[in-house]
């Protein structure tokens, strides 16, 4: 038994690596029928889920062994039979970045999907998880917002599927809705603590445009950071700012010393440089390193019992 569990979790690593590097589909002629149905299985639920990649393959290698994965939304396109999905392709082509990953998605024929005829899909690779858009057989999104029912069969496809950010409705106008996880699945209200009900909170785009700025808010634009220049930094004076620092601070208590009752009013009117100085002292010396932040904090507990 151990032996034949040893052969199935052999090919199962070599279909893994079929699945992440390409190349030709691993033979499973050389194992026992159950042991080619057990391993069958696993490799209908991996076809299923997609795989998720963990290593960079080669571009040419990939289009050489006829991968679908490592085709654009154009070259997708180009190979469609159906007029919509070309007209969808073509329109994911001109809003995604160059060059992004489009696949062909056989998610939607593993789950029942009530009322939700879905008539092409596709999903795109991110940085943040896979885009799932799929073509849906009706009119425009707009015939999609009126139903909230299709969030629960959603859920569970979110749920099956971790590595899905969106899921992206589209409509024959090319009007779309797209959908988070958390769109799909129910949530506790703060503060009310009540359960808030699935619903479509993003509102009907087109496709590409809401696929695109989805992709932003997963990857943000960051501007390049400035030059620092050598010459434009100031070199900071702490004993001076310390001093000043400390003088403002006996101030405020000075000035609030005027307003307060005896005897809170002698001790804090009567506050002057030495205690100034002495504020200053504590600061430097923890700049310096030459006292740590809990001998300062003794250091002002006693002055504060003095006073």
């Amino acid at each position: 038994m151990s032996e034949a569990n040893d052969q199935i979790q052999a090919a199962v690593a070599r279909y893994l690596e079929y699945l992440e590097l390409g190349g030709d589909a691993p033979d499973l002629g050389h194992l026992p029928p159950d042991g080619r149905r057990q391993v069958e299985e696993i490799v209908a639920m991996l076809e299923l889920t997609e795989g998720v990649a963990l290593r960079t393959a080669d571009p040419e290698a990939l289009q050489a062994a006829g991968r679908a994965d490592s085709r654009t939304a154009e070259q997708l396109a180009v190979l469609s039979t159906s007029e919509r999905d070309r007209a969808l392709l073509h329109e994911l082509a001109a809003w995604l970045p160059p060059g992004s990953p489009v696949d062909l998605d056989g998610a939607p024929s593993g789950f029942s999907l009530p009322g939700l005829a879905v008539a092409g899909s596709w999903t795109v690779g991110t940085p943040g998880g896979r885009v799932r858009v799929w073509r849906v057989d009706v009119a425009g999104a707009a015939d999609l917002e009126k139903d909230p029912s299709h969030l629960e069969s959603l859920d569970r496809v979110f749920r099956a599927f971790s590595e899905t950010a969106a899921i992206c409705l589209v409509g024959d106008d090319l009007s779309s809705l797209l959908l988070e996880p958390q769109d799909c699945a129910p949530a506790i209200e703060v503060p009310a603590g009540g359960v808030a009900a699935r619903r479509y909170r993003r509102p009907i785009q087109p496709a590409g445009e809401a696929l695109a700025g989805f992709l932003r808010e997963l990857v943000p634009a960051w501007e390049a950071l400035p030059r620092f220049e050598a010459a434009a930094v100031t070199a900071l004076d702490v004993t001076e700012l310390a001093r000043r620092s400390a003088a403002e601070s006996v101030g405020i208590q000075q000035a609030l010393g005027a307003r307060a009752r005896f005897p809170k009013k002698d001790v804090l009117s009567s506050l002057g440089e030495p205690e100034a100085g002495g504020l200053a002292e504590m600061a430097i010396t923890l700049y310096e390193g030459r006292r740590s932040p809990a001998e300062i904090d003794a250091w002002l507990r006693e002055l504060a019992r003095t006073r």
